[in-house]
């Protein structure tokens, strides 16, 4: 077969993650187009940038066919050229402003959008050549809304796949784990993201000084985040983020904190850790929970959105809490909302690492299961032989 030509609008973290160099053989092309000299021109000649219109163009693509590839793979983009294309979306698309405002409460205002609604005759039209789930959470949510738009659901829905990301292991699968608690008789906890807020970062801390406090020493924890606020999910500000650095600044023995390490360095000190963290209010994925896997560590989730599909009791822990039905998106809209979801992430992290550090035993048992399940369900090859069955569609 001849070589594929895959075109991609941006080199960052979900392409290079989802899309540039899946498929072996294949070339790979940085393709610019009108829309994103728009957002690059567009300040310059007073287009605001706070506007609907400047964010939604980030999800849309034209190049009137100047770039000649075999096909387009866009990340929650929609193709408005003609040539042939696929997209990955990490929550629901399209993905527009008024859409993600609106999607679940205002359907008519939703519905009655000229914009959306020449997106999903794109979705639904032979051009597009397949769409991409990054998890069933993410396909129940776009079913739902595509509930508002029966004329474009059922062709939208059958050519719509999830393939979670793939993930190589990090760590050689033949050669027998190593933990550093096994030595030391310390257990190592590790919390990788900017978002320090929204992933959990505060209940973490609190948490483990809470058990320490108890009169249990033998734990740390590295903590890799810029520490930023979050208005999105936790509703933090810049005096939780001065509490949280008083916290951990006066707490140097026990907690480590890195503000940045290249992505090299923080998959190196994922195996100088025990266990990995990611208890969030809300995430669309999760990547970080795929590469302590990968390095054989089993990790603390949260039960929301794509989280039960990758992390499991019997492969991790998972902290339940009070979340929709349909994708599984937790309830944080209200203040109420929040202190009920943020008091059980703490509860839920207290029992875990009480349950951890009585019998660690079980951090081996776990962290062999996750890499297992990395091994079977994230295959690299089998992800990129599906995304090329996808291509040649076109």
């Amino acid at each position: 077969m001849s070589t594929l030509k895959i075109g991609h609008a941006a080199r960052q973290y979900p392409e290079v993650r989802n899309i540039i160099g899946c498929v072996e053989g294949a070339s790979y092309h940085l393709c610019r187009d009108y829309y994103s000299l728009l957002r690059r021109f567009g300040p310059l000649l007073g287009v605001d940038p706070s506007s609907d219109g400047f964010f939604d163009q980030q999800f849309q693509f034209r190049d009137f066919g100047l770039n000649r590839v075999d096909c387009l793979h866009l990340f929650n983009g929609i193709n408005y050229s003609r040539t042939p294309w696929v997209a990955t979306y990490e929550t629901l698309i399209p993905r527009f402003r008024h859409v993600l405002t609106n999607h679940t409460s205002d359907a008519e205002m939703v519905r009655s959008s000229e914009t959306t609604k020449r997106a999903l005759s794109l979705l639904a039209s032979d051009q597009c050549k397949g769409l991409v789930a990054l998890s069933d959470s993410a396909r129940q949510i776009q079913g739902r809304f595509l509930g508002h738009f029966p004329e474009f659901k059922d062709p939208i829905e059958r050519k719509t796949v999830v393939l979670h990301p793939p993930q190589k292991p990090l760590v050689d699968a033949e050669v027998e784990l190593t933990f550093p608690h096994e030595e030391s008789g310390v257990v190592t906890f590790m919390l990788v993201g900017h978002h320090f807020f929204r992933k959990g970062g505060e209940e973490i801390v609190d948490a483990l000084a809470e058990i320490r406090q108890r009169g249990n020493a033998n734990l740390r924890l590295v903590i890799v985040s810029r520490l930023q606020p979050d208005a999105y999910a936790s509703s933090s500000d810049a005096e939780d983020v001065a509490r949280i650095k008083a916290l951990i600044y006066g707490n140097g023995e026990w907690i480590e904190h890195h503000e940045a390490l290249s992505p090299e360095d923080v998959l190196e000190k994922m195996q100088t850790c025990d266990v990995g963290l990611l208890p969030s209010y809300a995430e669309t994925y999760g990547y970080s929970v795929l590469e302590f896997q990968a390095c054989g560590r089993p990790v603390i989730t949260t039960n929301v959105r794509a989280f039960p599909e990758i992390n499991s009791d019997d492969r991790g822990w998972l902290i339940p809490v009070d979340k929709q039905e349909i994708g599984g998106e937790a309830y944080f809209r209200t203040d109420q909302d929040r202190a009920t979801l943020s008091a059980a992430i703490r509860a839920g992290l207290i029992n875990a690492f009480e349950d951890i550090l009585a019998n660690p035993r079980q951090i081996r048992e776990k962290g062999g299961r996750a890499l297992t399940h990395i091994l079977s369900h994230h295959n690299h090859k089998e992800f990129g032989q599906s995304l090329e069955a996808l291509y040649r569609r076109g």
